[in-house]
């Protein structure tokens, strides 16, 4: 399977080729107060809506699309998350040139990416995937080892004031469990098995923690083909 089809095959399956709008337009339409959006939703459905709008960053129009395929407990997407993408986010993300989709690869041989993932995802159905995949990955020697993930996850998200209640049972009741198995289903039918993995554009694959140069290379690349020229 080339890139355009593999780009094709786990875009659709985050709902970017169904018409679900990106983060940055569907914030602003659920910003009725703090504390309404603290709480996870109780509907399943829209919790999931959500959490899948919320991996999105970036502007619905930008000229590039890139997908990162990650498992929160890979020490190399840990390494790629400290190095390169706070440098992609402040140069193309911010900047309207690249909008960025972040996908799950829960690795059946990592024992805690399943249970992590949906953390993440519980996060995001308020709105706070980002921060919670920040912190995943900053503390990602504490968590991974733990016993009990549950309860640093708790912790976690009582940091990025979610309501710990509500999100407690999104966690442990696995209410966000079929994104993540959509996530693997997409991403291991489209032959991939290792990451961190990237498709930038419909062409561009780079696997394994590339660097912010070999990146910036590439997407500066796909934006001069559509005649948006460099940074």
């Amino acid at each position: 399977m080339n890139a355009t089809s593999r780009f094709r095959s786990i875009a659709s399956a985050a709902g970017l080729l169904s018409g679900i709008a990106l983060a940055g337009a569907g914030c602003a339409a659920e910003a009725a107060s703090t504390q309404e959006r603290s709480v996870i939703p109780p509907d399943a459905q829209v919790a999931r809506e959500r959490a899948d709008r919320s991996r999105i960053k970036g502007e619905e129009g930008a000229p590039v699309r890139v997908v990162e395929i990650s498992d929160f407990q890979c020490p190399f997407c840990r390494q790629f998350h400290e190095q390169t993408l706070t440098k992609i986010d402040s140069a193309y993300i911010a900047e309207g040139k690249v909008s960025y989709l972040w996908i799950a690869y829960a690795n059946p041989g990592h024992a805690q990416a399943f249970v992590s993932t949906e953390a993440a995802y519980c996060a995001g159905a308020v709105g706070k995937f980002w921060p919670m995949h920040h912190i995943l990955f900053e503390r990602q020697d504490e968590w991974s080892g733990a016993a009990d993930p549950y309860a640093l996850f708790i912790d976690y998200a009582d940091e990025i004031d979610i309501d710990t209640e509500s999100f407690g049972s999104c966690v442990r009741n696995s209410t966000l469990a079929p994104l993540v198995l959509r996530d693997y289903t997409s991403v291991t039918q489209a032959g991939i098995s290792s990451t961190p993995y990237f498709i930038l554009g419909d062409s561009v694959a780079l696997r394994g923690a590339a660097d912010f140069g070999t990146f910036s290379s590439a997407i500066d690349t796909l934006l001069i083909l559509k005649g948006e020229g460099g940074p």
